[in-house]
C-alpha cells in the first residue's frame, strides 16, 4: 500500500496527527517486518559457517539467494518511502526551528543503509565464486557477508527509530500545543 501520507511538509501532513501517527505505524510495522526476514536469513547463514558438510551449506546459500530479491524489493520500497516522503518531511520540519539540523542523522542512516546493501553485494557475488569450488572456508565466508548485513540493517532499523520517534513524537506535542 503506497500512500503519500506526508507531502513533503506541506499543510495535510503537518496540521494533521493522524498521518504522522500514520507514518510512525507503517515504520514500525514495516521493520517489524524486515526484521523477521533478517533473522531467518541470518539464522540461516549462522547454520552455514557452523555445518561441515559443504554440499549442504551450497544448498543453504542458493537458497537464500534466490530468496533475496524479494527481500531487496521490500527494503528499496521502504527506503524510497523514506527517502521520498519521511525524511524530506521531518528535514522541512525542524528546519523551521533555530536548533541544529537532522540532516546529519539522516545522512548516516543513509550511509548506514548503503553499506548493509553492499554487504549482501558481497554475498550474491560469493556465492557466485563458490559454486564451482565449494570450499568450506568460501561458503563460511559468503554466510559472513549475510551475517553481517543482517546486523548491519537491525542496527540501522533501531538506529532509526531512535532518531525518527522522539522527532514525530515531538512534532505531535507542537500540534496538540497549537490546537489547544
Amino acid at each position: 500500500m503506497e500512500v503519500n501520507v506526508l507531502n513533503n511538509g506541506s499543510g495535510l501532513a503537518s496540521s494533521n496527527p493522524a498521518m504522522i501517527s500514520f507514518a510512525t505505524d507503517r515504520l514500525k510495522e514495516e521493520h517489524q517486518h524486515l526484521r523477521n526476514q533478517l533473522k531467518m536469513f541470518e539464522s540461516h547463514a549462522k547454520e552455514v559457517i557452523l555445518i561441515d558438510d559443504t554440499e549442504k551449506g551450497l544448498q543453504i546459500l542458493q537458497q537464500l539467494k534466490g530468496e533475496l530479491p524479494l527481500f531487496m524489493d521490500d527494503l528499496e520500497q521502504h527506503f524510497a518511502w523514506e527517502k521520498q516522503d519521511l525524511f524530506p518531511f521531518l528535514m522541512s520540519y525542524f528546519n523551521r526551528e533555530p536548533v541544529p539540523t537532522i540532516r546529519p542523522s539522516l545522512w548516516v542512516l543513509e550511509k548506514d543503509h548503503q553499506l548493509s546493501v553492499s554487504f549482501i553485494h558481497s554475498f550474491d557475488e560469493a556465492v557466485i565464486d563458490s559454486q564451482s569450488t565449494a570450499v568450506k572456508k568460501q561458503l563460511s565466508e559468503a554466510a559472513a557477508h549475510l551475517v553481517q548485513a543482517c546486523l548491519l540493517l537491525n542496527d540501522h532499523f533501531t538506529m532509526e527509530e531512535q532518531v525518527i520517534f522522539p522527532l514525530t513524537e515531538k512534532i505531535l506535542l507542537d500540534l496538540e500545543s497549537f490546537f489547544s
